[in-house]
């Protein structure tokens, strides 16, 4: 299983990184979130786009748009709109609303490996 992870913290990505492959999963690691819609084939269509089975998405990107930004981005793409995304932040979030709408997972840092792993297999029944 390919996992797609998005996590402008440079020891968090390390961690996932090295745990997730650990764990058996093949991580597609995007250093950005313009260079994830690229690869994915969100923002400028590719013949062969990187395909994925979950992403990882940090809400809190130190670029022009957020996790959220992102996700909408992923979620415009008929192909995509089943794809299980988990979206990870340290920073107060308040609106789960908007997560519910877009059929996203949740998870608050600091987190466990344990319930990282976890929730992946629940979402990918594996």
């Amino acid at each position: 299983m390919r996992v797609g992870l998005l996590e402008d913290d440079v020891a968090i990505q390390e961690m996932l990184l090295l745990v997730l492959q650990d764990e058996g999963y093949e991580v597609v690691n995007f250093p950005g979130a313009d260079a994830c819609l690229v690869a994915l084939g969100i923002t400028v269509p590719q013949q062969d786009p990187v395909t994925v089975d979950l992403m990882i998405i940090d809400w809190r990107l130190n670029e022009s748009m957020n996790g959220t930004d992102v996700i909408q981005q992923i979620r415009s793409q008929a192909h995509l709109q089943q794809l299980p995304i988990i979206l990870t932040t340290a920073a107060a979030f308040s609106d789960t609303e908007a997560l519910q709408d877009l059929h996203v997972s949740f998870m608050e840092k600091p987190f466990s490996v344990d319930d990282m792993i976890a929730l992946i297999k629940q979402l990918t029944h594996s």
